[in-house]
């Protein structure tokens, strides 16, 4: 098995890696898009490496070689050992599983909300959360509700219709799947849950006649506030607080440090996005044969 096969997946990997170890310093919603599109990549460069190693190995099998020989842009590896078709095997396996298991969560997370815009919740916790659906509904617990002042209020339910209108929920899906096929892509992840609520934070800012004292101190005081699906949809609580409430109340970044950033961010993305291309293609030309049979 050569080296070209997988070694763009491992340049795609650490770039991942290093956008989830090195904070970039992009405009809130910028950086959602830039860190869910590495995301996106590294995930599906993996998963096509993978598949093309398991179908390498399966190959092995003169049956098996009958049956996928109809296509001719399947990229049959003949030279792949059992050792690392099976490995490669497990890994494609225990990331389709897990996939599927964030696709349930997701599922769940929108569930008895569908023609609702404001669901309260008869629970002591504090709750508060945006889930997906149609049209969208702010989720809230009255223990949350009785805990805040009314303008805090406002602020936690603007909150949480800015990850309804900003479509926050396709993107932390979109990372929570990149984690399920690599996990090393947490850091990243983690890196666009909190940038998913700075743009909330902004947004509810502005919502809020620019009032950015009050937002932090809504921050502060709900920052125990929970979701029964972290991670999957928008919350309050969600990301690191004490940078939430810093970037809200502190000196903003410089133009220096904003550009700095911009030019990482574009570095990275455009390094994972050439390794992807390498094996990328192989997709591409699969989609393609497949819609004019």
């Amino acid at each position: 098995m050569s080296v070209e096969l997988f070694l763009p997946a491992l340049v795609a990997v650490a770039c991942g890696v290093a956008a989830g170890l090195f904070r970039l310093r992009l405009r809130p919603m910028l950086a959602v898009r830039v860190l869910s599109a590495i995301a996106v990549v590294v995930a599906v460069t993996t998963t096509v490496v993978l598949a093309t190693i398991v179908v390498g190995f399966a190959a092995r099998s003169a049956l098996v070689l009958s049956v996928i020989e109809w296509c001719p842009v399947v990229p049959l590896h003949h030279h792949v050992g059992v050792a690392e078709g099976s490995v490669a095997a497990m890994l494609l396996g225990v990331g389709v599983w897990r996939a599927r298991r964030v696709l349930i969560r997701r599922r769940w997370a929108s569930e008895g909300t569908d023609g609702q815009r404001l669901a309260v919740l008869d629970s002591d916790e504090p709750i508060a959360s945006a889930a997906p659906g149609d049209p969208g509904c702010v989720v809230i617990s009255r223990g949350l509700l009785d805990a805040l002042e009314p303008r805090e209020r406002q602020v936690v339910v603007a909150h949480e219709r800015a990850h309804l209108q900003h479509r926050h929920h396709r993107y932390l899906l979109a990372g929570e799947l990149s984690v399920a096929i690599v996990p090393l892509l947490r850091p990243l992840v983690a890196q666009l849950r909190l940038s998913t609520e700075r743009s909330a934070d902004e947004t509810a800012v502005d919502a809020l006649d620019g009032n950015r004292q009050l937002v932090a101190r809504t921050i502060a005081r709900a920052a125990m506030t929970q979701s029964v699906h972290a991670g999957l949809v928008g919350g309050f609580g969600g990301g690191s607080v004490p940078a939430r409430v810093q970037a809200l109340i502190g000196p903003p970044d410089s133009m220096t440090s904003m550009a700095a950033g911009t030019v990482a961010g574009a570095l990275i993305a455009t390094s994972a996005m050439a390794a992807g291309s390498v094996q990328l293609h192989h997709l591409v030309e699969l989609i393609d044969h497949l819609c004019h049979l």
